[in-house]
């Protein structure tokens, strides 16, 4: 909701009740030129309309706050129908006792007699539907627009849930395998166990941090992919070939915290991890000046799984982040290649 929209709503909330005078003034003087039309006498009008608009506010009060919200918006429609028909009997009845009360009196006075078009049904009843439908159309756009805000608050609540989720997950299975590896190099006195444990502490370090940031510079997220790839191939040596290519000024741009990570995440777990044989992925980055255009290919085996929650959560966080100024294009070649192409778009 934009800060008009928020000022708008604090404003009517404050000023309600100076609002609804307001409205039935415009009312009063509407009703005042309404049945005015053929009587010159503004005395004999003005005491008719003034004992004519308590019938009008009572009867727009009882379908806005009465009708509608029990029956309409519980789409009770037949009800809502014939309490509608029952009201509008009633207060047509009391209309024509107001016209016939004021005939007395200003007769009483001996001042010019009423308009007929007073007396006049037809007459008495679209003055009343126009003023009762104005005020209930007015209920039911606000209604309508405080929905579909709270549809939305609703909405963005559960993606940053989700996003939340996102940004904090990192599979267990990585951590597990990482953990293992560093323990089998730590009893083999490796002289890759000190670079691995800060590698790992790295990435950790981020993950939580990262969580409490919108956008990360794209350079912090690239380190941390370089970390991730370091730590996976203590696991899987020689048998995955990676290859990356990072290009364009890497300093001036920034993206969504855990894209790469759940990407290259995506690519090792469904292109390496089921692959017997030799496995392959490529990351291309490629930094432009509005844009930065990003490419994960990896081996594929038959019936890929590489487009399951993880680039489902992905499509989530890019639609939070990026409102629509984004293109996700996946790709699976059966047995041959998984390819995820995204260009991001400075907003």
């Amino acid at each position: 909701m934009s800060r008009l929209s928020r000022f708008m709503d604090h404003v009517f909330d404050q000023k309600r009740w100076l609002i609804h005078i307001l409205f039935w003034l415009c009312v009063f003087v509407f009703y005042v030129i309404f049945f005015s039309r053929r009587n010159s006498n503004y005395l004999q009008t003005l005491f008719f309309v003034g004992l004519l608009m308590p019938v009008t506010i009572g009867s727009t009060y009882f379908f806005n706050y009465y009708l509608v919200p029990k029956f309409l918006m519980k789409e009770k429609f037949g009800f809502f129908l014939l309490y509608s028909i029952y009201a509008l009997i009633a207060c047509l009845v009391l209309e024509m006792m107001i016209a016939m009360l004021t005939f007395i009196v200003m007769a009483g006075l001996r001042t010019q007699a009423m308009s007929p078009a007073s007396f006049d049904l037809i007459f008495l009843l679209t003055s009343l539907l126009m003023v009762v439908f104005l005020g209930v159309g007015i209920k039911m756009i606000l209604h309508w627009r405080q929905s579909k805000e709270d549809y939305q608050k609703l909405m963005r609540d559960k993606v940053e849930t989700e996003l939340k989720f996102l940004k904090t997950q990192l599979n267990p299975h990585f951590l597990f395998n990482t953990l293992n590896n560093l323990y089998y190099l730590s009893t083999e006195k490796s002289d890759k166990a000190p670079q691995a444990i800060l590698a790992l502490s790295e990435i950790l370090d981020y993950v939580l941090h990262s969580g409490k940031s919108v956008l990360v510079p794209l350079k912090s997220e690239l380190k941390q992919i370089d970390n991730y790839i370091a730590l996976e191939l203590l696991r899987y040596e020689d048998r995955v070939s990676i290859d990356t290519n990072y290009t364009g000024d890497l300093e001036s741009h920034e993206i969504g915290p855990m894209i790469l990570i759940t990407l290259i995440e995506n690519a090792f777990k469904h292109g390496v991890m089921p692959i017997a044989g030799k496995a392959w992925i490529k990351i291309q980055v490629k930094c432009e000046k509005n844009s930065v255009v990003i490419s994960m290919r990896n081996s594929s085996r038959p019936r890929n799984l590489g487009s399951g929650i993880g680039l489902t959560y992905l499509r989530s966080q890019l639609d939070y982040l990026y409102n629509g100024n984004y293109t996700l294009d996946v790709k699976d070649e059966s047995g041959t290649e998984f390819s995820v192409s995204l260009t991001l778009l400075k907003t």
